[in-house]
């Protein structure tokens, strides 16, 4: 197949083409065709037949697949970023029509930074039940994320709202403040910090696990003079660190609550190691965002006073 033969058959793509495009996301998300038969509900054999035939629609080998394992191409990981923001556009575009003739249906896809359910300040469940006695027929799509991903999520339209800590401005996004959240510095209750109050000058030469991206809790460490000596993605990887009797890490008051209470973890004795932390709503500036993001985010404002 030339490139002129290629270039015709992508400028027609055809609900067909959508539904292998969905296909291919779910495999990737799931790691493997085996493990997309319970989210797609189909045969592997079926899952198979769908694959190859986006491969030979695209004329790219999307994935390895066999003993070795699975794993996605350069290509792969090309075309499924571009899948899913085709879909995510497509969906906006069906709620923006559907918008024309006053519904509230379609699909609304919202991300949430991790740990915010036992946040007694955090309001996103009653914001959820109002929203969905005003509109019965929006399938809601609840996505937990990390921070930047959420951020890019946000910017590239696969994601029209989100929930998560603030931790800078952006020409692209516009950010409305909702509640706020404790952080103390935790560690171990077999760490020797546990039990005896270190200075802070012995306190600042320990093993720290910090944020792996831009966030307030790496804007923390660097007023504070911290070095992370390791990293995590979320607040689970952070526990788990700590838990390992080698870092001090920030956790967030409500979610530690537990795991001291079950002897796990302490709360380091230190004064002016705690920050306070503000989690915003977020959505795009431009395109503006659509009536059914509207209404979701005037619910999720009033929920929160």
């Amino acid at each position: 197949m030339t490139a002129k033969q290629r270039r015709a058959l992508l400028a027609q793509v055809s609900e067909a083409d959508l539904r292998l495009l969905r296909v291919f996301i779910a495999i990737a998300e799931s790691g493997g065709l085996s493990a997309a038969e319970l989210s797609l509900n189909i045969s592997r054999s079926v899952i198979s037949r769908h694959l190859k035939e986006l491969e030979g629609r695209l004329a790219v080998r999307l994935c390895e697949r066999g003993r070795a394992g699975f794993a996605l191409t350069g290509e792969g990981v090309v075309v499924l970023d571009a899948a899913r923001r085709l879909l995510g556009q497509l969906d906006a575009f069906r709620n923006q029509i559907a918008e024309l003739h006053d519904e509230l249906r379609g699909d609304l896809h919202i991300a949430v930074f991790d740990k915010f359910v036992t946040n007694p300040n955090c309001r996103l469940a009653q914001a959820i039940a109002e929203f969905g006695d005003a509109a019965p027929s929006v399938r809601l799509h609840l996505h937990i994320d990390s921070g930047s991903a959420i951020e890019q999520g946000i910017i590239d339209g696969r994601y029209a709202l989100a929930v998560q800590p603030f931790h800078r401005a952006s020409d692209s996004i516009r950010s409305l403040p909702l509640f706020r959240e404790k952080m103390h510095l935790y560690c171990a209750a077999h760490h020797p910090f546990a039990a005896n109050r270190p200075s802070d000058e012995v306190l600042r030469r320990a093993a720290f696990v910090g944020l792996s991206y831009h966030s307030q809790n790496m804007e923390t460490y660097w007023r504070l003079g911290l070095e992370p000596r390791a990293t995590a993605t979320d607040q689970e990887g952070t526990l788990a660190l700590l838990a390992s009797g080698r870092y001090l890490g920030f956790l967030p008051e409500h979610y530690a609550r537990r795991f001291e209470e079950a002897g796990m973890i302490r709360r380091v004795p230190a004064d002016g190691f705690s920050y306070e932390c503000e989690w915003h709503a977020v959505v795009r500036r431009l395109p503006a965002p659509t009536r059914l993001t509207n209404e979701f985010l005037e619910r999720l404002l009033s929920a929160h006073g």
